[in-house]
């Protein structure tokens, strides 16, 4: 396997759905608690990024053999039959990635407390629902929530957490829904693009999607809506004194976000899929240049 198809395995290009709240994570934890450790902020990285893969490496290795004709098998959405990945080269890049996962993790909950075992243990068993059980989050309408939430509020909460776990209460664990709302929207839009972009195979294959519960037409309407719903979001942070005003900068993001909504919805088909991912990064560099601001003029 060589590193370009070992890339498109892991969806290497995904993985900015997990920058996006570790960013926003420490910089809350920075701002709101003055508190921020550098070696547990880089280990939760690893852990959460391999963690990532894992789900991505998972979903691969499932769709694969759950696939009902060659021809799917070995279309352009599935790398394993494409890229020629054999089944011993998916086994050892997911046992991998899930010891280091584990490993970071288990160490890092070792330093901080049980809170962040559970919230790994959430992580964890989210990855394993998502592909791999006889009713797979992945085939139905739930996918989008559960990355979203898990992605989104999770990764956020744990960042916050492992820089402030002397000091946490559950105060936190509600705030992190709003100020992590846009995160885990713009997270949530990036699995509805991608199942948008999917839509026919996943007729085909009988694989019951948010968007195949709503029709493409709909479908494709409504992944520019669930972008506004984070906006909305983020002015209710904000308001609220979650957030600090200064998140406000992320609002200049939004033509941007719309004008990419547009080519998406111009022709939704899967090599526009990366619309969603540009949005997800565009939504995260506009905040965190918000909050570094806000924490350099505290």
């Amino acid at each position: 396997m060589s590193i370009k198809t070992w890339l498109k395995f892991v969806e290497i290009q995904s993985l900015v759905a997990s920058v996006l709240p570790l960013v926003l994570g420490n910089l809350y934890a920075a701002i709101t608690y003055q508190e921020f450790h550098t070696g547990y902020a880089i280990v939760f990285a690893i852990v959460v990024l391999s963690l990532q893969m894992v789900a991505n490496v998972w979903n691969n290795i499932q769709d694969f053999k759950s696939a009902t004709s060659d021809e799917w098998k070995n279309g352009v959405n599935n790398i394993i039959g494409k890229g020629g990945i054999s089944q011993r080269q998916g086994w050892i890049t997911l046992l991998v990635l899930v010891l280091i996962a584990a490993v970071g993790g288990l160490w890092l909950a070792t330093q901080t407390g049980w809170p962040l075992l559970i919230m790994g243990l959430i992580g964890f068993w989210v990855v394993y629902w998502y592909a791999g059980t006889p009713l797979p989050l992945s085939r139905t309408p739930f996918g989008e929530l559960a990355s979203g939430l898990t992605m989104g509020y999770l990764i956020f909460l744990s960042a916050t957490y492992v820089n402030i776990a002397p000091t946490f209460n559950g105060e936190l664990v509600f705030k992190a829904i709003i100020a992590s709302a846009i995160a885990w929207f713009a997270i949530g839009d990036i699995m509805f693009a991608n199942n948008i972009g999917d839509y026919d195979e996943d007729v085909a294959e009988g694989r019951h999607t948010l968007a195949w519960y709503l029709g493409k037409d709909r479908a494709v309407k409504a992944f520019g809506w669930v972008y506004i719903a984070g906006y909305v979001m983020l002015i209710i942070a904000v308001v609220t004194g979650i957030l600090p005003w200064l998140s406000l900068v992320a609002l200049v993001s939004f033509p941007i976000v719309m004008k990419n909504v547009k080519a998406f919805q111009a022709n939704p088909i899967k090599p526009n899929f990366p619309y969603a991912i540009k949005n997800a990064v565009v939504i995260s560099v506009t905040l965190a240049i918000g909050l570094i601001l806000a924490l350099i003029f505290n």
